[in-house]
């Protein structure tokens, strides 16, 4: 018999494994809420990031571009992509546009979701977070649709 009878992506076993590449301590702070109800780990280096998915598995990783020390997300992005993690979900929320670009070079099925998006508005934060519980197949349209102000 086949080993190909993987779970579904967004079908995940709950809680999620979740890696959080982040050096700004306002961020960390802000994206460990976003996972508190997952097992998450958090670095502020790409060198770290790196150790981290040379040994474990995760569902997703939120990936930073500017990052503590003389390395950048785009390392981690190149590491990742031929990594045992190179099938989690990844999604950027650096807020540098260039970054982001050499980042998905690495990793062209990442997200890109500005972390000015995810702290948008209370609504938003909340709809994310009910969308991570779910799994890692997150509906992007519907966590950033704004209400509709018609009757």
């Amino acid at each position: 018999m086949s080993s190909s009878a993987e779970i579904p992506r967004g079908m995940d076993q709950l809680p999620l494994k979740v890696l959080i590449v982040e050096d700004n301590p306002e961020r960390q702070k802000t994206l460990r809420a976003l996972f508190r109800e997952h097992a998450w780990v958090s670095v502020n280096t790409a060198r770290r990031a790196v150790r981290l998915l040379e040994v474990f598995d995760f569902d997703m990783i939120a990936l930073d571009y500017d990052l503590d020390g003389e390395e950048t997300g785009e390392k981690v992005a190149e590491f990742l992509a031929h990594s045992r993690n190179a099938n989690a979900k990844v999604w950027v929320h650096s807020m540098n546009v260039q970054g982001v670009k050499q980042i998905q070079k690495y990793l062209p099925d990442s997200v890109a979701v500005p972390y000015s998006k995810i702290i948008r508005d209370n609504s938003t934060f909340k709809k994310l977070r009910a969308s991570i519980n779910k799994g890692t197949d997150i509906d992007w349209a519907y966590v950033f649709r704004r209400k509709d102000s018609s009757p």
